[in-house]
């Protein structure tokens, strides 16, 4: 790794003057609310420009995807869903880099001589890594969910009709004439595709793709780095669109085969013959939510702080770089054939393991600070959602329930608004001040060392 990626290597001692909840891990929550206090006025203006644009675009997608040639136009919806994703990490990393510089790391790496990294050469870095985390993890579903409800709030009347030409029919109420068939509701589906449609651009997707990212190996930059990530993030949602369309028309089919009847019988015959099976994976199905979100949750956006920050390991090697196991990863590197490594990464891709690397340098990065500091931050981020929640229950509670539906929606946007700026911002700010106590007291250990 780089001199700028390893945080100290041959820097100076950190200096006394740095305030103790600055290199302190029980410091984590006050040094938290210091930079939230100092940056909140450039996080709420990229805050409040990233929830205006995708305001826009969800209101854009629902009237594009209404008309004539329906089909064309889900294509073109799905492009500003794309749109509409990437807008949201600039804006997260561009949160992020407000809070780089009031960093006590960052006034280091400035005492160092090292000049201040622009915008858009942290978002050429992050971008790629960023958008294989949002995938890896699955944060597009909740996207996916949010794009449908904007369609289907705003022609909600198509449901009225639909229901009410049924009832009609069904209590004849037509005057003895042949009831018609009621047109079904198109709203909430302006993300299925058509199967040849989502096989068209998704081939062109990955065509770009290829393209794209083998001219980024080659110069590197921000701009084909803007495009690489666009157009992985386009290949995935239109082979998505592709996969549910196949899907739709084959479960049936699917479900029929022997295979996965044979499957069902055996699941259930072990669930009979093994005392408790049932209940330890109802119990394992109810904790896994509440793990992901204390631990792993914390783990992967503290991530994408170390990314946007310089210090990320996007590869198993880096992350276990500096540990016994590297030297087992070298000599095994160094024993296998071309053909077998190369095949193990594209298992390892198909199985879901490439997702971890990241995850476990940030886990190590933060062990580094010693294991108070992660188990603050985790805390801290528990403490803050469940707060969150309950400071909105007693917002809707001042409110009242005794409005129309149409002022409840209208009382619901200030609500919604200031709960995610206030929770973004601080755990933002969160992660941003655990990579900040991590590599402070790491550059202290090694200036230690080397003196």
């Amino acid at each position: 790794m780089s001199d700028s990626l390893t945080l100290g290597a041959g820097s100076r001692p950190v200096s006394d003057a740095v305030r103790w909840w600055r290199r302190s891990p029980y410091g984590l929550p006050l040094h938290a609310l210091a930079l939230w206090a100092r940056c909140l006025v450039p996080m709420t203006l990229w805050f409040g420009a990233g929830e205006l644009g995708r305001f826009g675009l969800l209101v854009a997608g629902s009237e594009f995807s209404h008309g004539s040639h329906r089909e064309w136009r889900l294509a073109g919806t799905m492009f500003l869903f794309v749109v509409m994703v990437m807008l949201g990490m600039i804006v997260t990393v561009g949160m992020l880099h407000t809070v780089r510089g009031a960093l006590t790391e960052t006034a280091a790496r400035r005492a160092e001589g090292q000049a201040d990294e622009p915008l858009f050469t942290a978002l050429g870095r992050a971008i790629i890594a960023y958008v294989a985390i949002y995938l890896a993890w699955g944060w597009q579903a909740a996207d996916w969910r949010q794009f449908a409800d904007a369609d289907m709030e705003r022609y909600a009347k198509q449901y009225d009709d639909f229901v009410a030409a049924e009832l009609s029919g069904a209590f004849g109420t037509t005057g003895g004439a042949q009831p018609a068939k009621p047109v079904p509701p198109d709203a909430g589906t302006n993300l299925l595709l058509d199967i040849k449609i989502a096989l068209i651009f998704a081939c062109v997707a990955i065509v770009v793709r290829y393209v794209l990212a083998a001219l980024h190996e080659r110069r590197g930059g921000s701009r084909l780095a803007f495009g690489v990530a666009f157009s992985e993030l386009a290949y995935t949602f239109y082979g998505a669109a592709l996969v549910v369309a196949l899907v739709g028309e084959r479960s049936q089919w699917l479900g029929r085969r022997v295979v996965v009847s044979w499957w069902n019988e055996h699941w259930a015959a072990l669930e009979r013959a093994v005392p408790g099976w049932r209940a330890t994976m109802e119990w394992l199905a109810g904790i896994r939510p509440d793990l992901g979100g204390a631990i792993l949750t914390p783990l992967i956006l503290l991530t994408l702080a170390v990314l946007v920050y310089g210090a990320y390991a996007e590869s198993g090697r880096e992350a276990v770089r500096g540990t016994p196991l590297e030297e087992a990863v070298t000599r095994a590197g160094r024993r296998a054939h071309r053909i077998t490594r190369r095949g193990a990464g594209l298992v390892a891709v198909r199985a879901g393991l490439d997702r971890w690397p990241p995850v476990l340098h940030a886990l190590r990065l933060t062990l580094r600070g010693g294991a108070p500091l992660f188990t603050l931050m985790c805390l801290c981020y528990v403490l803050l959602a469940v707060a969150m929640d309950y400071a909105e229950r007693g917002a809707y509670y001042l409110i009242g329930t005794a409005h129309r539906q149409l002022d409840w929606e209208v009382y619901q946007i200030p609500v919604h608004f200031a709960r995610g700026l206030v929770f973004t911002t601080l755990t933002l700010c969160l992660f941003a001040a655990t990579f900040d106590i991590a590599a402070t007291r790491q550059r202290a250990k090694r200036s230690a060392s080397v003196s």
